[in-house]
């Protein structure tokens, strides 16, 4: 199990470049890369995104990648030879026409860009890429350590309290024992005072009294939050994303949890499934950091 934050960073130098990578991630529904390139890389950001994809199914990912040449034969400077000659031929006719001092010198040319050009060979990314595939790999070990790690810690700390729910649901059951008894004479309590001793029907009374009884019964809902954890448990021995999944049987428990409440007729009841929901929104925000 992983968790949706982490960092990872390399660097790789040849004889003649430099390419460092830097890889963030925090916590998203979905996969979102974000690609920092230099210009002269632009069209390798398909390749990138691949490639992180393959390894990271859920957070929002910021790369940044930085490029150096040192003259390896990816950029060639160009020389405009016959622009140097016309602006030679230029700067001599002024020097005549003006009858200015002084030799022209190369610190003249400097003055005119155009006569030098940095140009990209055609064929860049493609030298670029073993590269750079090299880099994100690792930096992409280092994060996927990272957020491992942070995992396991997060797997700590949530089956903790899943155990703790399996406590509180065990102590309802144990009160919720003599609360259809409790439930029953406080029903016949009630109806004895309201009909002030007169005769009715006992049967028909025993059928009512026992339906309001069995739908203050909460066996079925303790079953079901037990069969939540159980499997909220066999999701966190699970590889991969299961964060998605997670969130759905988080819904479920707190559903049973919010129907136990309700349903109970017993303070102390009432008070443990405050707790149990308690937990429950603490599983929560921790599982939004699980991929």
């Amino acid at each position: 199990m992983n968790s949706m934050t982490g960092y990872g960073k390399a660097y790789y130098r040849s004889k003649n470049q430099t390419i460092g990578v830097e890889i963030s991630s925090v916590n998203n529904r979905f996969f979102e890369c974000g690609i920092r390139l230099p210009r002269e890389l632009g069209g390798l950001e398909p390749n990138v995104k691949e490639l992180i994809g393959s390894k990271i199914q859920r957070g929002k990912i910021n790369v940044n990648v930085v490029y150096e040449d040192y003259g390896s034969g990816v950029n060639q400077l160009i020389f405009n030879k016959p622009l140097a000659k016309e602006i030679y031929t230029h700067l001599l006719t002024l020097k005549k026409q003006h009858k200015l001092s002084g030799e022209i010198e190369i610190g003249h040319f400097l003055n005119f860009p155009e006569i030098f050009k940095v140009q990209k060979t055609n064929n860049i990314e493609e030298k670029i890429w073993p590269l750079l595939k090299k880099a994100i790999s690792q930096a992409l070990v280092e994060l996927i350590k990272m957020r491992a790690k942070e995992g396991t810690n997060l797997k700590k700390d949530i089956s903790n309290r899943l155990k703790r729910m399996l406590v509180y649901v065990k102590k309802v059951e144990q009160l919720s024992l003599g609360t259809k008894q409790q439930h029953r004479d406080r029903l016949l309590k009630k109806l004895d005072d309201l009909l002030n001793k007169k005769k009715i029907d006992e049967v028909r009374l025993e059928e009512e009294i026992a339906y309001i009884v069995e739908k203050a019964d909460i066996t079925e809902e303790c079953v079901r939050f037990r069969s939540h954890i159980k499997q909220f448990q066999s999701s966190l021995k699970q590889n991969g994303s299961v964060g998605k999944k997670m969130n759905f049987i988080l819904q479920e428990l707190n559903r049973e949890s919010n129907t136990i409440g309700s349903k109970a007729a017993n303070t102390n009841i009432a008070h443990i499934t405050v707790e149990m929901k308690e937990e429950i929104e603490k599983v929560r925000e921790q599982i939004q950091n699980i991929e």
